[in-house]
């Protein structure tokens, strides 16, 4: 069901019923006595799950609610998907290779060599959930033969 209302009840519910849960839990499990660390590890979520849904939620919750104060009347948040932002910044991993923290200018100079990558590329229709452009390319196919290349025959040589 989409929103509607900046004061919908369901913003309620994820921000102090659900971030609430996962942070009781989380100090239930902090403040366990007679546990290593290791071993309180595996009472609760991996520590970027958990901050992974701490500001996914928090962040669908604000985009929601400013966009409904901005003049959109329904938010179906059923529909938002990050795989093609996760697909690109994966793509400025790749080229970055061991560079975790880029510059401005690094980063400005992979983007255009992505912009570039992606100009020249064919515009092939993915399988998976990444939509791209339903326009595929129109590719020329000639079917005239190849020059044949000469074969490098091996001399054996008597001794």
């Amino acid at each position: 069901m989409p929103y509607t209302s900046v004061d919908d009840p369901q913003f309620q519910f994820l921000t102090e019923d659900f971030l609430g849960y996962l942070r009781d839990w989380k100090d239930q499990v902090d403040n366990r006595q007679g546990f290593n660390k290791t071993e309180k590890s595996k009472m609760f979520l991996s520590y970027q799950t958990y901050k992974g849904l701490v500001i996914t939620t928090k962040a669908v919750v604000e985009a929601t609610k400013y966009l409904i104060q901005h003049g959109v009347n329904f938010v179906p948040t059923n529909k938002l998907c990050q795989d093609p932002v996760e697909e690109h910044f994966g793509r400025h991993r790749a080229l970055g290779r061991q560079i975790d923290n880029p510059t401005v200018y690094e980063f400005g100079y992979q983007e255009k060599k992505l912009r570039l990558q992606r100009s020249l590329a064919l515009q092939i229709k993915p399988n998976g959930n990444v939509k791209r452009s339903s326009k595929l390319c129109e590719i020329e196919i000639d079917d005239t033969p190849l020059k044949k290349k000469r074969r490098n025959t091996l001399v054996k040589h008597k001794t």
